[in-house]
């Protein structure tokens, strides 16, 4: 089985591929986010909205999950739990691979201030939520500088796909007016995000 391995480097494969898709997921999620902080997808929708950016964010951390896991499985690197989880603990490319162990805390962290929001208040929430700009960034980094599928012409590619609309939704977010939602609105959107 161990030679099998050696030749078909399954675990590798896998660990490409949950990246990729990880990266996809929460590239998504932070366009979503964006979008709704500038309400250019309109106003009622939020809580719709809101449901499906942290539904992104979770299936892109279960994909960041795999993507390690494969990872430690990997017979010709020897990653060991440390490499994964601690920056600059890699013997293979430490800093490419510190730049996605530190997105995918950061990425953790926001993903579960979802569920901390009523107890970090709506203000905090807001303010912790500009560490999505580090995480998706250094998330870009690392999918263009730690592996092999994004050389050449792909990581450029991949790099304007992803980052154009982030650059785009934070010159919106600074340029447009905001809506002004009335009071009552605001109280019933927290609550039910705060319930949520």
């Amino acid at each position: 089985m161990n030679a099998f391995l050696v030749h078909a480097p399954v675990a590798w494969y896998v660990a490409r591929a949950a990246g990729l898709v990880a990266f996809g997921f929460l590239t998504v999620s932070v366009w979503l986010g964006l979008a709704m902080s500038t309400r250019l997808l309109g106003s009622r929708r939020q809580q719709l909205l809101f449901g499906w950016h942290q539904t992104l964010a979770w299936t892109g951390l279960s994909m960041l999950a795999l993507h390690v896991g494969a990872l430690l499985f990997d017979p010709t690197l020897h990653f060991g739990l440390a490499s994964v989880l601690v920056p600059f603990a890699s013997p293979w490319r430490p800093g490419e691979v510190a730049t996605g162990v530190v997105a995918g805390w950061l990425t953790l962290m926001l993903a579960t201030s979802f569920r901390m929001r009523k107890w970090i208040g709506q203000k905090g929430w807001r303010r912790l939520h500009y560490a999505s700009f580090a995480a998706f960034c250094l998330s870009l980094g690392h999918a263009l500088t730690g592996g092999t599928d994004l050389q050449g012409g792909g990581g450029p590619i991949l790099a304007g796909l992803a980052a154009g609309p982030v650059v785009w939704l934070t010159i919106s977010r600074f340029l447009l007016p905001r809506t002004n939602v009335p009071p009552a609105r605001r109280k019933r959107a927290a609550t039910s995000h705060a319930a949520s």
